[in-house]
């Protein structure tokens, strides 16, 4: 018998607004939990390197601001000269020096020796080369007869790092280990009394001096302490700078989440809006004066429309970014040069994330308005009359 189809059998399935809604819903809540996925990995990575690239800079920031290089020696004479001169000046603007050179070495212990790389210092020690110190100190101004060796170096004379108060012979000379301090590579800190005169220098750091020294301020005391013009001078700008751009993805991501935190609470409530940037702007005003005492003299004009100020500022970072290339490195130059590289490499790191952060939280807002304003109103009784309508015809 010839089954005669039904209008139920042949009627096609009808998709009500409210079903393609629901599908539609569904579709943008998976899309949703996968940006969110995103965007907390993007986050957590962000903050990380955040966290690394502070570690970074401060790390820079403890490199002495001012070092004096010379390509011909200064000699011991001269050395303890330019201290009487300190001594007479005194004051607190006055600058005080630590000589220092690097040079190889051989080492020599109960069992074994090596050539290593040695800094002769003359003055303090943390100005000369920073490091973790794993036990003892490093040498005093007055300890002609102490040391301190990297734990590199004190692996290959002892095989351990345990060698306080052991004895080493640096090119026939009788050394005490003072201290032991972090580092791969075999190095040993030499440290000279100041009213020693036996040894030359290549190099001076300068401690003290005005709050915010200036390049004249500095070959001023070069000239007049006897220690002549310096071939280089190094006043700490790559630092400066690399402390700036540390915060600069940290600043975007702010201002672009304020950004919208204003524009939703504006949509929301112009009242609330004005008020909240009037404590904005009160912010603003308040933090200004403390911002611009943590900035350097050397950055702030006498006068905001001396627009001569900013090209002459641009020129003397070129400068001495330019000074700092033209020397010839020494090893906490190296160390120093590949800190200022990987802060570089965080930066851009950095910013990367924070720009596709900015992006994937615009796009994700664009498609919630989008949906918003394409959303049908359910009416439950035209959406039963239009199925009923539809499957009759």
């Amino acid at each position: 018998m010839e089954t005669i189809p039904t209008q139920t059998d042949t009627a096609p399935s009808v998709q009500t607004p409210s079903t393609r809604t629901g599908r539609a819903t569904r579709t943008h809540r998976r899309t949703g939990i996968k940006q969110t996925i995103l965007q907390v990995l993007l986050w957590s990575v962000l903050a990380g390197c955040t966290v690394i690239g502070a570690a970074n800079a401060l790390a820079l920031r403890q490199y002495p601001a001012l070092s004096l290089r010379y390509e011909a020696p200064i000699s011991g004479d001269i050395a303890y000269e330019a201290r009487l001169y300190a001594i007479e000046q005194g004051g607190e603007d006055s600058f005080w020096p630590t000589f220092w050179h690097e040079r190889q070495a051989q080492f020599s212990a109960e069992y074994s020796g090596t050539a290593a790389g040695c800094i002769l210092y003359s003055g303090e020690a943390s100005l000369v080369w920073q490091a973790a110190y794993l036990s003892g100190y490093a040498p005093g101004v007055t300890d002609s007869a102490g040391c301190a060796v990297s734990s590199g170096l004190a692996w290959v004379l002892w095989g351990s790092a345990d060698v306080l108060g052991k004895t080493v012979e640096v090119d026939g000379e009788a050394r005490i280990i003072r201290g032991v301090f972090e580092g791969e590579n075999p190095l040993a800190l030499l440290a000279y009394a100041d009213e020693d005169k036996t040894q030359s220098y290549s190099a001076v750091e300068l401690s003290g001096g005005p709050s915010s020294p200036a390049r004249d301020d500095v070959e001023s005391f070069a000239v007049s302490s006897g220690l002549g013009q310096p071939d280089y001078i190094l006043m700490g700008t790559p630092s400066f700078l690399a402390s700036v751009i540390a915060v600069l993805p940290v600043l975007v991501l702010a201002f672009y989440g304020a950004a919208l935190l204003t524009g939703r609470i504006k949509k929301r409530s112009r009242t609330l809006w004005r008020i909240g940037m009037l404590c904005l702007l009160l912010c603003i005003a308040i933090s200004l004066s403390a911002f611009l005492d943590a900035l350097p003299d050397w950055l702030i004009p006498t006068r905001w429309s001396d627009f001569s100020f900013w090209s002459a500022l641009m020129e003397q970072i070129g400068n001495d970014l330019r000074e700092y290339l033209a020397i010839a490195p020494c090893l906490r130059d190296v160390t120093y040069s590949m800190l200022l590289w990987k802060q570089a490499g965080i930066t851009f790191l950095t910013a990367a994330l924070a720009l596709l952060i900015c992006f994937l939280s615009r796009g994700r807002l664009r498609r919630e308005a989008s949906l918003s304003h394409s959303t049908p109103i359910l009416n439950p009784v035209s959406d039963w009359h239009a199925m009923l309508k539809k499957g009759g015809g």
